[in-house]
Parts: C-alpha cells; structure tokens; sequence
C-alpha cells in the first residue's frame, strides 16, 4: 500500500469515527428541561448537558445512571447493585431497599457535568425528581415530590456508584 493510500484509509476511518460521535450526540438531549412537570417525576430518561456529554466518559455514565434509576423505578434490586460499590449495597440489603423504594418513581433525570476527582474516580453532577408516599421520604423531608441535586462519586472502568461523602447532595419539596 502507498503513503497516500494508508492516508486516505486512515482519514477515511476517523471521519467516520466522529460521524458516528456527532450522530450520538444529536441523538441525546442537550438543554435543561425548560420547567419541572407540573406533577409526577416526569420523563425518565437520562439527559445529558452538552459538557457532560463532551467528557470522554459522558457516554458511559449516561449509561451507568439509566441502568442505576430504571433499576430504582422497577423495583429491580439486582439491576441497582450491578450500578453500585459494594459497600454501598452492604449499606442497602434488599430488604431495606425495597422498603425505601417501594413507592418512588425517579424523573426529570440529568447529568449538568462530569469532572474526574482522582485516577479512575469521576464525580458526575446529577438533578432529579423523585415521587414517593411522604412516609417514605427522607424523615427530614416527608413531602410526595422531591428536587434532588448530588454529586455522585463514580469508581472503576466501568463506572460504579460509590458510597456518597458527606454534603454531596440538596434536596427540597417541589
């Protein structure tokens, strides 16, 4: 093969390798929801900012984060522990879990920025809505509708949900 040929095949390839990166991200939402649902949790669908999504692990803690709150809205334990540390799942038998999810529904779901903390450590900020019967919220927060924002701890290739540090996540009534 000639120069020019091995060129030509080389540009070729990595043409087509960002095509296919640009078609991924018209695919996915860019902006914030405009306004949270007037009820409910709303859509619950991972979306991804436009910087999120340009870190080069945007694609996979999309991932990691729909597998994590489609398993949360199912009521799928197995699923949620395949999402998360172990140590986070010894702090959450099924039991438990099951009791504290029982009712919620998580909405309105997306990924403003991920930054790399440390080699292998990645820290995504995430907002959601969560529903649940006021009895099953948090028990300094007993309301039916929930605003969360936290920075979720993410670990290992491919990522993991770590145990949440102390003051990584706001909530309030909405």
């Amino acid at each position: 093969m000639t120069l020019a040929v091995v060129l030509v095949v080389a540009l070729g390839a990595a043409l087509g390798l960002a095509g296919l990166r640009l078609a991924e991200l018209r695919s996915v939402p860019l902006a914030a929801p405009r306004a949270l649902p007037t009820q409910g949790a709303g859509a619950t669908t991972v979306e991804v900012s436009a910087d999120a999504w340009a870190h080069s692990s945007g694609a996979a803690v999309r991932d990691l984060l729909a597998r994590h709150f489609g398993a949360i809205n199912t009521k799928d334990y197995g699923q949620w522990t395949a999402t998360v540390v172990s140590a986070r799942v010894a702090q959450q038998p099924e039991a438990a879990w099951q009791q504290a999810y029982a009712s919620t529904v998580d909405g309105t779901i997306r990924i403003s920025r991920i930054v790399e903390d440390a080699p292998g450590r990645l820290i995504a900020l995430v907002s959601f809505v969560s529903t649940q019967r006021p009895e099953s919220a948090p028990d300094d927060l007993k309301a039916p509708r929930i605003c969360w924002r936290t920075a979720f701890t993410l670990v290992g290739e491919p990522p993991l949900i770590d145990v949440s540090r102390s003051g990584s996540l706001l909530r309030g009534a909405c």
